[in-house]
């Protein structure tokens, strides 16, 4: 079944949805970038498909492409104009759901940007020109161990974007304000950490098995259990020789 591919490039390299293609403007797909045949028809919806009928390219490619810079040029919108993106995800810290202004000391975004050894899908860079976050968009391949890597060794904050079916490309907004997670590589990155970690050693006081399973040896109920025998022990013994010297 042909693809219905929504978004083109025009010859600008510009994303275009096909509500705003032109008749008798020339567009590209942005994965293969082989000419797009813009379709008009009366029954089915309004489309681009590739001139070659015989194209190899696939939804795949296109999705991920299509979806990064449509992303970047929205996040390019919201610096230029200076405007807050609030996020929210669940922490893979403390569990429980946080919400932070994405653009806070935001000054550029770039796609595959050099890293080192790694070049992830797109990097926020701040103020002082360093890369505090990075976002990897995720079809079919999960983050590279490289890109993992670096954000280890740097404490770079990951976000994960997870793409499902090709109607992703009208959902940008909301992908982005909802991601598919977001991973602290240090935990103080999250604002509960210090409160959480102290919360997890008060527990680990309050609650004797969980804290006795830590030590060596016999635990404090063992020893009590065996005070406990060698006292019944003691008191069958004295009863046994009261009763001798009657």
């Amino acid at each position: 079944m042909e693809i219905q591919y929504k978004f083109a490039e025009n010859k600008n390299g510009d994303i275009v949805h096909i509500s705003n293609a032109e008749i008798g403007s020339i567009y590209y797909c942005p994965d293969c970038k082989e000419k797009f045949v813009f379709k008009k028809g009366k029954i089915r919806q309004q489309h681009f498909a590739h001139n070659n009928s015989t194209s190899n390219c696939t939804g795949e490619g296109y999705l991920h492409k299509t979806f990064k810079k449509l992303l970047l040029d929205l996040i390019k919108n919201y610096i230029t104009n200076k405007l807050p993106l609030e996020i929210y995800w669940i922490c893979n810290v403390c569990q429980k759901e946080h919400n932070y202004n994405l653009m806070n000391n935001i000054l550029d975004v770039k796609d595959e940007y050099n890293l080192e050894n790694c070049r992830p899908d797109i990097a926020l860079i701040n103020n002082d020109g360093k890369v505090p976050i990075i976002i990897e968009i995720v079809d079919k391949h999960e983050p590279e161990n490289n890109v993992l890597q670096y954000c280890q060794k740097t404490n770079t904050v990951l976000i994960r974007i997870k793409l499902d079916t090709i109607n992703d490309l009208e959902n940008i907004n909301e992908k982005i304000k909802f991601p598919s997670n977001v991973v602290f590589f240090n935990q103080l990155n999250c604002p509960n950490a210090r409160n959480y970690l102290y919360q997890q050693q008060l527990n680990a006081q309050i609650i004797p098995n969980q804290y006795r399973t830590r030590q060596s040896g016999p635990t404090i109920d063992q020893i009590e259990a065996d005070r406990a025998r060698k006292r019944h022990y003691a008191i069958q013994s004295n009863y046994r020789k009261r009763a001798k010297r009657k």
